[in-house]
Formats: C-alpha cells, sequence, structure tokens
C-alpha cells in the first residue's frame, strides 16, 4: 500500500482587520508568511505546501512573493475560506491535509509530525491532544480528506466552516473518527500567545528571537517554552491580547474622530483606547476616519491602524459614507464635534447596523443606536424624543486615553515635599502649561511641579526652557506614551478637564480641573461633587492666586487628598473602553445572526 500523500494548505491574506498587511509584516528579518512555509518545510511527513489566498487585489503582494518562493499559489472567494480552502484540495489532490494559519511563525515541525503520525497509527480523519494533556501549538491542524468532503456537503452553509475551517471538526467531532495524541512533555506550557493578529503579538515574537539570539526561522518550540519557564515576564507582552474564538463574528469597525493642535488628542486617545479593546479582546479590526494627516493621525498610524483620510471639499456624511462601503463596516463610532447632522447619521444607518455617539450632545446622538456619556450635568439635562436610543451612562463606561492602570498607588504618605502634575493635554491649545506651573511654584516649597508637554504641543522646546525658568526644579516629561504613570507618581494634579481628568480620577490623584469652556467647567463641577478634585472654573475668568492657595490648601490636609483619591479609583475603574468594545462586539453578533436568519 502506497504512502498518504500529505499536503498543507496555509490559508493567508493581506485584508486582516486586526493587522491589516500582516502576511508580509516582517518579524525578526523575514515576512511573516516565510517564517511558516520555512518551517513546514522541515517535517519529514508533508510533500507540497500550497498557498491558499484571495483574489482580492489586494492579495496579489502575496501571490507575487509566493511566485519569487516558488511556492504554489491558489487564489479563491475572501468570504469563503472554506471553498478557498476545498480549490486548494483539488490542486494538489492530497489524502491528508495539514490546514496551516499564516499567522503562527512558531509552528513546530516535529509536532505537526507527531500529530500526523498519531492519525496514520488509527488511519484517523482529525487528531486532537489527549484528555488532561497540555502542549504549547497554534496555528495546525491536520485532518483527512473525508472530513474535507463531509463539510463540503453537510457544513458549506456553517459560517464556522466557511470562515474557520476545522473549528466545525471540532465541534462536531463526533461525526469523525479522531486520534488522540499524546503529546511529548517538552512541549508541555500553557499561557502564552504564538499567532499575530496585533502589534502586540509581533513584539512578543520579536523579543523572543533578540533573547534566543536565533536567526530568523530557527527559534525552536522547545527553546521557546525553555525561555518562558525561565522568564515568564515575556507572556505580559501580549497577555491582552484575546483569542477570537471560532464562533465569534469577524469585521471592522469604522472610528470617526479629529485631534491636533486646536482640538487637542482627548478624543484620539480615548478612540484609540477603545479600537485597542475591540481588537485585542474582541476580535474585530478597526479603521479610523479623520479630517487630515498630522501628529493624530500619526499617533493612530503608529498604533497600527488604518487612517482614512477626507478628501478636500468632499461633505463628511458622504465621505463616512464611502469609508463604510470600502471596509464593509459592521460598526460607526462617532467622536467628534463636526456639524455632522441628526438626518446625515440617520441616513447612515442604511448602510451600517450599529452607530454609537460617544459624548455627544448635539442632536445626531438621536440618530445612534448607543450612546455613552459620564454622568455629568449636561448628561442629566439632555432630552431625549423617541426613546430609542440605547444609554450608557456612569463612571464605569468613561473612556481613557490609556490602558488600565493596575499597579497599586499607595495612599499618601504625607512625604515633605509633594509632586504636583501639570498636564494641559495633548496640544494645550490656550497656553496653560506656563501659567499653570508658576501657580504650583508659587505654593511654596512644600510642591514640584512635573509638567507633561503633550505630542502636539507648539513649540515644546521653548516651553519646557520656560517652565524650568518658572519653576528650576520642574520635571518635565515631553508626550509621555501614557498618562497614568505619571498621574501615580504624583500627589496631586492641575489639568486642563478633558480625558487627563478620568485618568487623574482612575490612579487615585486628586486634581484641579481648568475649564477650557463652560460647557468643561460644567462637566468638572460633577468630579468636584463626586470627591475626586476641586473645580477651578472657566480659565478665561480665572485669577492664577486662586490656584495657588488651592494648591496650598490641598498640601496642608492630607486627609481630604486621601479621600479624593479613594474616590477617583473607587468610581473609575478604567475599564470602560472594554466594556463598550464588548458591547459592540455583542451587538455586531447579534445583527450578524438577525442577517444569516433572514438570508436563510
Amino acid at each position: 500500500m502506497s504512502a498518504p500523500r500529505i499536503a498543507a494548505i496555509v490559508q493567508a491574506r493581506m485584508g486582516s482587520t486586526r493587522l491589516p498587511g500582516k502576511s508580509l509584516r516582517v518579524i525578526a528579518g523575514q515576512p511573516l508568511i516565510w517564517h511558516v512555509i520555512h518551517r513546514l518545510k522541515g517535517s519529514r511527513h508533508i510533500g507540497q505546501v500550497v498557498l491558499a489566498t484571495t483574489t482580492n487585489p489586494v492579495d496579489d503582494p502575496l501571490a507575487a512573493w509566493a511566485e519569487r518562493a516558488g511556492v504554489a499559489c491558489v487564489r479563491g472567494s475572501e468570504d469563503d475560506v472554506l471553498g478557498r480552502f476545498a480549490l486548494a484540495a483539488e490542486a494538489c489532490d492530497p489524502d491528508i491535509i495539514v490546514r496551516v494559519n499564516a499567522d503562527a511563525p512558531l509552528i513546530d515541525a516535529a509536532f505537526i509530525d507527531a500529530m500526523l503520525d498519531a492519525m496514520l497509527a488509527e488511519d484517523a480523519d482529525f487528531v486532537l491532544l489527549k484528555p488532561g494533556t497540555v502542549a504549547l501549538h497554534d496555528g495546525v491542524d491536520p485532518m483527512s480528506r473525508r472530513a474535507l468532503n463531509l463539510m463540503l456537503t453537510e457544513a458549506r452553509e456553517d459560517p464556522v466552516a466557511r470562515e474557520h475551517v476545522t473549528g466545525w471538526l471540532k465541534l462536531h467531532s463526533h461525526r469523525i473518527k479522531v486520534a488522540l495524541m499524546t503529546p511529548d512533555p517538552a512541549y508541555a506550557f500553557e499561557g502564552a500567545r504564538l499567532s499575530v493578529d496585533t502589534p502586540d503579538d509581533v513584539a512578543f515574537i520579536e523579543a523572543v528571537y533578540d533573547r534566543l539570539k536565533a536567526q530568523a526561522g530557527e527559534a525552536s518550540l522547545t527553546d521557546l517554552i525553555g525561555l518562558l519557564r525561565r522568564d515568564r515576564s515575556l507572556l505580559g507582552l501580549n497577555a491582552n491580547v484575546k483569542q477570537k474564538a471560532a464562533t465569534a463574528t469577524a469585521g471592522t469597525v469604522l472610528i470617526r474622530c479629529d485631534g491636533g493642535e486646536a482640538l487637542g488628542m482627548g478624543h484620539v486617545k480615548r478612540c484609540l483606547s477603545l479600537s485597542k479593546a475591540l481588537r485585542d479582546r474582541q476580535g474585530l479590526g478597526a479603521v479610523f476616519a479623520m479630517d487630515a494627516a498630522g501628529k493624530a493621525s500619526a499617533l493612530v498610524e503608529a498604533a497600527g491602524f488604518p487612517v482614512a483620510l477626507c478628501p478636500a471639499g468632499t461633505r463628511e456624511r458622504d465621505w463616512i459614507s464611502d469609508v463604510l462601503r470600502a471596509h464593509a463596516a459592521l460598526g460607526l463610532v462617532l467622536d467628534v464635534r463636526t456639524d455632522l447632522s441628526e438626518s446625515d447619521v440617520r441616513s447612515l444607518r442604511d448602510q451600517v447596523p450599529l452607530i454609537v455617539a460617544v459624548d455627544d450632545a448635539s442632536p445626531r446622538r438621536l440618530a445612534a443606536h448607543i450612546a455613552v456619556y459620564p454622568p455629568v450635568g449636561q448628561t442629566r439635562a439632555l432630552a431625549w424624543p423617541g426613546g430609542d436610543v440605547d444609554l450608557c451612562v456612569g463612571w464605569s463606561w468613561a473612556l481613557m486615553g490609556s490602558e488600565p492602570w493596575r499597579v497599586p498607588r499607595p495612599l499618601d504618605a504625607g512625604r515633605a515635599t509633594l509632586k504636583v502634575l501639570v498636564a494641559m493635554g495633548g496640544s494645550d491649545p490656550q497656553g496653560l502649561t506656563l501659567r499653570a506651573v508658576k501657580a504650583v511654584a508659587a505654593a511654596g516649597r512644600r510642591v514640584t511641579p512635573v509638567v507633561v508637554i503633550g505630542p502636539a504641543t507648539r513649540f515644546p522646546e521653548a516651553l519646557a526652557d520656560a517652565c524650568q525658568a518658572a519653576a528650576p526644579d520642574a520635571d518635565i516629561r515631553f508626550a509621555p506614551d501614557s498618562l497614568l504613570p505619571v498621574a501615580a507618581e504624583c500627589d496631586l494634579a492641575v489639568i486642563a478637564y478633558g480625558v487627563s481628568a478620568f485618568e487623574c480620577a482612575h490612579v487615585g490623584t486628586p486634581a484641579l480641573y481648568l475649564g477650557l469652556t463652560g460647557d468643561h467647567a460644567l462637566s468638572a463641577q460633577a468630579f468636584e461633587d463626586a470627591g475626586f478634585g476641586l473645580n477651578m472654573g472657566v480659565v478665561a475668568g480665572l485669577n492664577d492666586r486662586k490656584v495657588t492657595d488651592a494648591i496650598a490648601r490641598l498640601v496642608a490636609d492630607p486627609e481630604q487628598r486621601r479621600a479624593m483619591a479613594a474616590a477617583g479609583r473607587l468610581a473609575i475603574d478604567g475599564q470602560g473602553a472594554d466594556r463598550l468594545a464588548a458591547e459592540i462586539a455583542r451587538r455586531v453578533a447579534a445583527n450578524a445572526t438577525v442577517r444569516l436568519a433572514r438570508a436563510g
């Protein structure tokens, strides 16, 4: 009897919603797809490798790479992975197929061969780990041609089979013959993420290669396990990323926001927190629609998210509609202060099944499906005629500009010199930083300013020099990645009201809030009423001596500082972005179920 023909079919595409272009993303000096193909060549069982990609023009570079590398390539439907998989199987006609995800750069040829040995010994259709055993492996599932034919016959329209292929076999393992494999103890490890879906995953793989001092493709899985056993801290690099379940809905959410010198960066940073929660914890991609290129769009792109810019002379509604269509978006998040109207948003409801308004007092909120607000005075004053918008109101829904701060911060220990944070947002549009530093310095020798100069601030070096001249002991911080650790090391804060107000409360740093507008001052009053800090009112009518006196009083009153710190930490847990992302994912999945039911 001749040996069975065994082929590996690698599912790959460039249009990943969570990490666009990832198949050709360079890791440790080589494209991600190269790592996968290179490792498969080490198998003693696999006789042929076929790349299965899509006919979408975005995948042309991937097909071109395969041609240069001498790898067979089959192209099929973008939306039907099972159908594409079947085309590849017809092209190479194997008896056993090794389904390989192209996002798994650490697949192990020896482990694959052990799986195949278990299948061949029992003439099985599939292989699973023996119950009670564990092994660190990812991205590979061998199956028989019989199992593929079963799916093509009985599960052709099943969304799990169409998108995940072998996920259907795992859910219906009673329909096939399954071999149970006892893995080598050398592979026993739990808790590591080996697939590449986000920038944090890329950072993990790069760190592994760096620590192992290995050439591209030569970091073995057992070497990795040995490294992780010695240093589990590496797991933290991508521990926040959640593996998407086979039954989860994939897709993209469009986020409309702006930022820059005039607007500040708060809207962009909180939308980035939401987009990371969608990508890392819910498996949904995010695309940003932004008015123009600049420091705000550069910040978004640096975080790994695509940005669609508004063409000159294009109406905002029409532009958003075009971007929704281009990305087949399943949801739209609006965090803007533009003149986009209620009727504009209502017209978009015909195109996208979920619209979320963030902290929006304009009439367009009435056309959203979900509206999210902190519990400030303006929120309580809003009217909701019709009542068809689901409201999410409370401190628990607060969107911050950073990941939650998980390091315990001790309550004020009464040290002789207190650190006072000065942070006027990403751009300090009204030039308040120097005024605030002078107000802090005037409070006496018991305080030291810690000055944050935002990424969109004009002439940052000159501002830093002026602050240093006004307060020689000032500690200057230029555009930190996150405000949270800086705020957490400070005893007080003087800040422009905005996203930083939520962040200071979250880490337990009492704050004095400066309102750039009357609306800001009204919102800040809710923070004072909740016991997080003191509302200084609108800057335009503010006497700087009032700020200095307030600082001096709080410096002399450690009990009030402790009470403010405790109130803020208790109210704002930092999980607002995760909550909203989970709600968006739930609605997206529900809408997909409804569409499928109607189609059936």
